[in-house]
């Protein structure tokens, strides 16, 4: 009599988790060289749920996107994507050492990028730049 009732559970836990794609990218600068830490995410409404999913930059600048759990991938749908460079502490800026991105990449409303997620995934390359350097902004 418990037969049914698992084989139901374990239908609707494989249909949960198949409509995930897979994302994948770059992150890097103008000249080709990769940003080597930090985090992508990206924010977006799927069937009226808000779904929040980031992914670690690696020090070759690729990353992958998911959820909580590593490899769970990304619900289709639209998204912002902003870039988070490692945080620095006070004593490295006050030493004058700059974040590795632009501010304006941090922010959704800022960063110009977007993601467009189909059933079966996709590629997402960022380029982005390093903040004007202190005394050499216009």
């Amino acid at each position: 009599m418990c037969r049914p009732i698992i084989l139901a559970a374990v239908s609707l836990l494989a249909v949960g988790c198949s409509g995930r794609a897979t994302v994948t990218g770059r992150v890097t600068y103008p000249d080709g060289s990769p940003v080597e830490s930090g985090n992508v995410v990206a924010e977006g409404t799927v069937n009226g749920k808000l779904v929040l999913v980031q992914g670690a930059i690696s020090p070759d600048g690729s990353f992958r996107l998911g959820g909580d759990r590593p490899g769970d991938g990304v619900l289709p749908g639209r998204y912002k994507v902003a870039v988070h460079p490692v945080s620095l502490g006070d004593h490295e800026l006050s030493a004058g050492k700059q974040p590795a991105v632009d501010g304006k990449y941090t922010r959704y409303d800022s960063s110009g990028f977007t993601l467009e997620v189909p059933p079966g995934g996709t590629e997402l390359n960022l380029k982005v730049t390093r903040p004007t350097p202190r005394g050499k902004q216009n």
